[in-house]
């Protein structure tokens, strides 16, 4: 596994949360780390740059996770919160902290992985009508 940065560390931490959490799960993509709570999902985009997308900023970062909010409310407005702060006041990091934001995380309520497009796809609980839905 990579080294996280300092920020995205601190999400494996409970008292980085402002709810209680029992058990914290880290998924990385390509692109972003996501942090599993349980009643909520938080995903931090990882400061790349592919040429057709750049996350390389903190604004640009937390543009594509408003970004990302807006499309996917569309069809999962259950899932889909919002975005939320993470802050540094010095000596911790904290979602809606206080101090100064050093990422933006998109928050969603945590689902269960069986529900993820490629397990019912694998698992043949797929409609293929739900591609016309989508496109």
């Amino acid at each position: 596994m990579e080294t996280l940065p300092a920020a995205v560390r601190s999400m494996l931490d409970p008292g980085t949360y402002p709810h209680p959490v029992e058990d914290i799960r880290l998924v990385q993509t390509h692109i972003s780390w996501v942090f599993l709570t349980g009643t909520w999902a938080y995903k931090i985009k990882k400061p790349v740059d592919f040429g057709f997308l750049d996350f390389t900023t903190l604004e640009r970062r937390e543009h594509y996770c408003r970004r990302e909010l807006e499309l996917n409310r569309r069809f999962a407005p259950e899932i889909y919160v919002d975005v939320v702060p993470l802050c540094f006041d010095g000596l911790h990091y904290r979602l809606l902290g206080k101090g100064d934001v050093v990422e933006s995380c998109l928050r969603m309520r945590q689902f269960n992985e069986n529900d993820l497009l490629l397990h019912r796809v694998r698992q043949q609980r797929f409609d293929p009508a739900w591609m016309d839905l989508l496109a």
